[in-house]
């Protein structure tokens, strides 16, 4: 079978605040966590609205407190009050549907594929305009969100707006009035002034990033934006197959399978992956996956960035080197075994 490579690219940083958990931190992960689609980190759903799911996937747990993820299926018009995150950057990304994402005073449409990052102090919102819709999204650090939907699910209706409140306060959520509404007309500005969006097909700094010659893997975060806390990628699969075995000296590597069936091995454990699944791979554990079908999507980041944007961006130049042994090492890396083989998978 043939052996598969990989890629990358860059830019500004934001200040990294800490801020006290409520959550222990526990040990770092020792093995690969697998959440199927529809599936919470500690099985415990936090809906928002109580009708449209909002899973937790990435815990601080996970992450030393530098990172929370979730994933959002919308099957309201409907979105947050205009607010503002204290000490933590947010990411999202739309797999599905239609929003208008407000940042400042400025609006901007966001389509299935778009990505936006949004610094933290600034009031920002969200609407969903499509009948469904579906976002992942990151806090960077994890800060209290997590505590923050629990708590908003625990109180559910029965909950006061004084509660309410409290909670937004105790999770460093200030609030700067009520949300967007789908049925409004919305003014596009033709940029934003602060934050960014990188669109569907592109990458952060234009880079074109091919993985042997026909995979698009483009950079949607990069380590410049989040303090090398966090890199963030898209990988459009063409062919089946996929990298060495490998190890991670410094980083966790996370998959989150947005089209596509795929095979990861984590040790000596083998799972298999569809649309909607995601799987925590722990740094210094060996690991690899394959594509399993003709075409596939991922997204995938590192926590922290380390050297991987360099490494892919090294990768591309130059074909007969992306496998090799030396390659891996210069960017904190280990090769320890083949790629799978699909036909013995």
């Amino acid at each position: 079978m043939e052996r598969r490579k990989f890629l990358s690219i860059s830019l500004t940083a934001f200040p990294v605040f800490s801020y006290p958990q409520l959550f222990p931190v526990q040990n770092p992960v020792q093995k690969a966590i697998v959440l199927r689609q529809g599936e919470s980190r500690f099985g415990f759903p936090t809906p928002f609205m109580g009708v449209n799911p909002n899973d937790l996937k990435v815990s601080s747990q996970d992450t030393a407190g530098k990172l929370s993820t979730f994933d959002y299926m919308g099957y309201q018009k409907t979105g947050p009050s205009l607010h503002s995150h204290l000490y933590q950057d947010e990411v999202f990304y739309v797999l599905e549907g239609k929003y208008i994402f407000q940042l400042g005073n400025e609006k901007q449409l966001l389509n299935a594929g778009d990505l936006i990052f949004m610094p933290r102090t600034l009031p920002h919102s969200w609407v969903q305009i499509s009948e469904k819709g579906h976002l992942y999204y990151f806090l960077q650090p994890a800060g209290q969100m997590e505590e923050f939907f629990k708590r908003m699910t625990e109180l559910g209706a029965n909950g006061t707006e004084a509660e309410r409140a409290q909670v937004g306060i105790d999770s460093g959520i200030k609030n700067h009035g009520p949300g967007l509404s789908a049925t409004d007309e919305h003014v596009i500005s033709s940029q934003l002034s602060n934050g960014f969006i990188v669109r569907c097909g592109e990458s952060r700094l234009g880079e074109n990033t091919l993985l042997n010659g026909v995979n698009r893997n483009d950079i949607k975060v990069s380590a410049k934006d989040t303090g090398a806390e966090l890199s963030i990628f898209e990988y459009n699969g063409k062919e089946k197959g996929g990298p060495p075995l490998h190890v991670h000296y410094h980083q966790d590597e996370i998959f989150y399978v947005a089209d596509g069936n795929y095979i990861f091995q984590c040790a000596d454990e083998k799972y298999q992956l569809g649309k909607g699944d995601m799987i925590f791979l722990p740094r210094e554990i060996p690991h690899t996956f394959a594509q399993l079908t003709d075409v596939g999507q991922l997204l995938y980041f590192f926590q922290p960035a380390g050297k991987m944007e360099e490494f892919f961006r090294a990768s591309a130049v130059s074909s007969s080197q992306t496998n090799g042994e030396e390659l891996f090492a210069k960017h904190d890396m280990k090769i320890v075994g083949p790629p799978m083989e699909i036909g013995k998978i």
